[in-house]
């Protein structure tokens, strides 16, 4: 009968099933969120001009740190991994860190090249920049929580 159960496996696997679920889920919210953001300021907001990128903002925070938390708790408790739900807990945790982190990195960076750089050059760097340092973060965050459970 044991033999016909899946075992559990042992805490230090699930670093790749922490990793894929908490990118799916981070980046799946975080779209969802931003687009909520865009469509309330759509709605709401119609004549909003600079104030008109805070709730996207807080969309796209809101969905990156509940669904990296989300896809990795699914993810870990598919595989049947143990401590699935202290990895969750401990991602809620440190996913707001990360993300301001990243902020304060992502910007002093773009600050220090942008006074060796043409406009243009310098919003092309954004451009590229964003989407490799989140893709970055969102796999990394959800690896350092399930080292440290």
């Amino acid at each position: 009968m044991s033999s016909l159960r899946r075992r559990s496996r042992n805490h230090q696997d699930g670093y790749l099933a922490a990793a894929i679920g908490g990118a799916i889920g981070a980046v799946a919210l975080m779209i969802l969120g931003q687009h909520l953001g865009i469509a309330y300021v759509k709605m709401f907001m119609p004549n909003a001009e600079l104030e008109g990128v805070i709730p996207p903002s807080i969309g796209a925070f809101i969905g990156w740190w509940l669904g990296s938390a989300l896809g990795c708790w699914l993810c870990l408790l598919g595989g049947r991994y143990q401590q699935a739900k202290r990895t969750a807990i401990l991602l809620l945790v440190l996913t707001p860190l990360g993300i301001i982190c990243w902020m304060f990195a992502y910007v002093s960076f773009l600050n220090w090249v942008s006074g060796t750089m043409t406009d243009l050059e310098v919003v092309q760097l954004q451009l590229r920049l964003r989407l490799l340092s989140i893709g970055l973060m969102v796999v990394a965050i959800p690896l350092l929580a399930r080292f440290l459970t």
